[in-house]
């Protein structure tokens, strides 16, 4: 429902701008029609209590969100954007409050991705709202610029990424309004909160069906990407926040693998109950059937066997035990003498983009012992050196690193699972010399 105070506001402005229009030349007259601006302005600000600022010209615009800690590189994690690679979809979902629409953002990256942000809308630009306790309340609107990456687990901005043919499904179910990502802030009211959904289901796409507040209800796409947003109000503050999450498939042919649970004959508002396809001369319906409408192929999952290496070359890896500070040891609770593993291999095969990666999966002897497991996800020429750090600490030093090639791309091509291939394993099997 629309603020009654917000629309008092925008009634005055909108006086202000027809007394504009037809006051007379000369000074006098001028300075009274700015007065009168000065005036609206001012009643807005005082009528709309928690809308943003607006001025005659529209929303007052703050700082850009600021790009991640750390410097992001072209060819590691997801890269950076792609030069002009980044552009607002057509689409807007209107906020259960009024004001500012939603919409989606799509940024193409050096590493071959599709990144998806979303927040509110102005001018064209997608970005987030100094409200509920972001951007310390300013009350202006901060877009995300298409030239960078920000953060989603920093807070800084919804940033879901794609492989190349991958459809996606997004699910924010305690969304702040003010589109800040991942605060884990716990909202005074649900007024604040918003459930947002999100999808990207391709070309093929005709229609999707969900559950709202008011009962089921139907979309079409927006666009070649087959892009659809709903934004519903939430009744009441959980007990706990929850971020949310998503879920990615494939499409080869006309077999859909969305693997998203549909079906269910109950759903939460905003969640999807069917998505019709048209390929060709074939309707057909994932999900919840469809009046007179056949099913789509199905692709099933892949089970989680695929993800396990089918053989290994058995090329050597060293890996060695580097003593760390006592700092360090005590900030991970760990007892003196505590380490970290240095591993290094020969690359086997080149990694170009986010879609294949090496993986160092760590497993332990020792009694109590919980090593961690990290990957190397950069750009790697083919038989090059690599030399890597565990991303954890561990006080025993019987441990063993098994170093796995990892092809996801493979499983979107040919839906056989990815590609994984053991490189060679290394051991730890004394402390290193102090």
């Amino acid at each position: 429902m629309t603020d009654p105070y917000e629309s008092l506001g925008r009634a005055l402005v909108a006086a202000a701008r027809r007394r504009e229009a037809t006051a007379t030349s000369g000074r006098i007259r001028g300075w009274l029609s700015r007065r009168s601006n000065a005036v609206a302005f001012a009643a807005v600000l005082a009528l709309t209590g928690g809308a943003i600022a607006v001025a005659a010209s529209g929303v007052l615009e703050g700082s850009p969100v600021s790009e991640p800690e750390g410097t992001p590189t072209p060819n590691a994690g997801t890269g950076i954007p792609t030069a002009g690679g980044g552009r607002v979809l057509p689409l807007r979902a209107p906020d259960p409050e009024g004001g500012l629409p939603w919409g989606m953002q799509l940024v193409q990256t050096t590493r071959g991705q599709t990144c998806v942000q979303i927040g509110r809308v102005s001018g064209g630009r997608v970005g987030q709202l100094g409200i509920d306790g972001a951007f310390r309340n300013d009350r202006r609107f901060h877009p995300i610029g298409a030239d960078i990456l920000p953060n989603y687990t920093s807070g800084y901005a919804n940033l879901i990424c794609l492989l190349p043919g991958e459809v996606m499904l997004g699910y924010a179910p305690t969304q702040d309004r003010n589109a800040e990502w991942g605060v884990g802030r716990q909202a005074a009211s649900a007024r604040q909160l918003r459930m947002v959904s999100w999808w990207l289901l391709g070309p093929h796409a005709v229609s999707l069906t969900y559950d709202s507040h008011s009962g089921s209800k139907t979309l079409a796409p927006s666009g070649p990407e087959g892009a659809y947003m709903i934004v519903e109000p939430v009744r009441e503050v959980p007990a706990r926040m929850t971020i949310g999450g998503f879920n990615t498939g494939v499409i080869v042919g006309h077999r859909v693998g969305l693997g998203l649970g549909f079906g269910r004959r109950t759903a939460e508002p905003g969640e999807v109950t069917r998505v019709v396809y048209r390929f060709g001369a074939l309707t057909c319906s994932v999900g919840l059937p469809g009046t007179g409408m056949k099913p789509c192929p199905i692709l099933p999952p892949a089970p989680r066997s695929t993800y396990e290496p089918t053989h290994s070359l058995h090329l050597p890896v060293l890996a060695s035990a580097v003593t760390q500070p006592h700092r360090a040891c005590a900030g991970a609770y760990l007892l003196d003498p505590c380490y970290k593993a240095r591993i290094e291999f020969s690359a086997p095969y080149a990694i170009r983009n986010a879609a294949s990666e090496y993986e160092i999966r760590a497993s332990s002897n020792c009694h109590n012992a919980n090593p961690s497991s990290w990957t190397v996800n950069r750009d790697i020429v083919q038989h090059a050196t690599v030399r890597t750090m565990s991303l954890g600490y561990f006080n025993c030093t019987s441990d063993t690193f098994e170093v796995i090639y990892i092809d996801q791309a493979h499983s979107n091509a040919a839906i056989a699972g990815p590609t994984s291939v053991i490189v060679g394993v290394g051991r730890i099997t004394k402390p290193p010399d102090k």
